[in-house]
């Protein structure tokens, strides 16, 4: 059985694909989360979805067991496209998850979906763990179609982005595959705090449905998302608050990124950093804790 099936054959006028996928890429569930949100918010209806059984080691991703009424259910992995049409443009919403396995045979049924509906541009969600206090707004940085469409976005630039060597995402296989076809691609990658990163981060989500929007000129209503993102921020304040050390550590990493701000190219020392790993046990046991509240 081929592993795409098609759900329905709207007729789309060269629609936007928006992809995100969970895993290697997605830092705090920050892409996953706003492609989820869109699709929710949206009432986006399904378009296609990708089988899982060839992709995946289910002893890694486990099914799970649901219960409709007096109905057991199995619920696999998914990988679902979703449509939306705007006034001003039709969309697809793309949420996935990184395959275990034959990856180039998912990339196959994923750009099937782009052939048949005929995208002409795609913009691909991510989040990355990176030294950059919670207290300074959330940096976005990534690329874009134009240069229009990145000054609307807010995007910043990495240092050495388009030069990368080394292991890579299925979002990075995607992106030389879409650069193969000459299909106009963006990506939109938020800077994730390290100390945090096992908790789902809605400040990031938030960032990325924000830059979204203004790169591609469309209302997305965002504020259930901004009242979890204040939520989250309250819980974080306290978090670090309650602990000198990481305290500390976050002024030590505002004094960084405020120099490198004001003095790019500065070569004078940097404020050295206490080690990390306490500190990230620290703010997960209080949120641990904060749940079980």
């Amino acid at each position: 059985m081929p592993p795409l099936r098609i759900v329905e054959t709207p007729d789309l006028r060269e629609p936007v694909l928006i992809a995100a996928f969970t895993g290697w890429a997605d830092a705090g569930a920050a892409a996953s989360a706003a492609a989820s949100y869109l699709v929710d918010r949206w009432h986006a209806s399904l378009l296609a979805e990708i089988d899982p059984e060839d992709f995946y080691d289910f002893t890694q991703i486990r099914p799970t067991v649901r219960w409709a009424g007096e109905m057991r259910q199995i619920e696999w992995p998914q990988n679902n496209f979703y449509f939306h049409r705007l006034p001003e443009k039709d969309l697809i919403v793309f949420s996935g998850i990184e395959p275990h396995l034959r990856w180039k045979g998912y990339m196959a049924a994923f750009m099937e979906v782009l052939e048949r509906f005929k995208v002409g541009t795609v913009i691909t969600l991510g989040a990355m763990l990176v030294d950059f206090p919670h207290t300074r707004p959330v940096r976005i940085t990534g690329s874009a179609p134009n240069d229009e469409m990145a000054a609307r976005a807010g995007i910043t630039a990495r240092r050495g982005a388009g030069r990368y060597q080394g292991p890579t995402g299925i979002s990075g296989v995607l992106t030389t595959e879409l650069r193969s076809r000459d299909i106009a691609l963006g990506s939109l990658w938020a800077n994730v705090p390290h100390y945090v990163a096992a908790t789902p981060n809605p400040t990031a989500s938030l960032a990325i449905l924000q830059a979204l929007g203004a790169m591609l000129e469309v209302q997305i209503p965002l504020g259930r998302m901004i009242r979890a993102s204040a939520a989250f921020k309250t819980q974080l304040e306290e978090a670090t608050s309650k602990n000198a050390e990481v305290s500390d550590y976050v002024r030590a990493l505002e004094e960084r990124i405020d120099a490198a701000e004001t003095e790019e190219g500065d070569e004078e020392p940097r404020p050295e950093l206490p080690p990390a790993e306490s500190i990230l046990q620290d703010v997960e046991e209080f949120f641990r804790q904060s749940r079980d509240q």
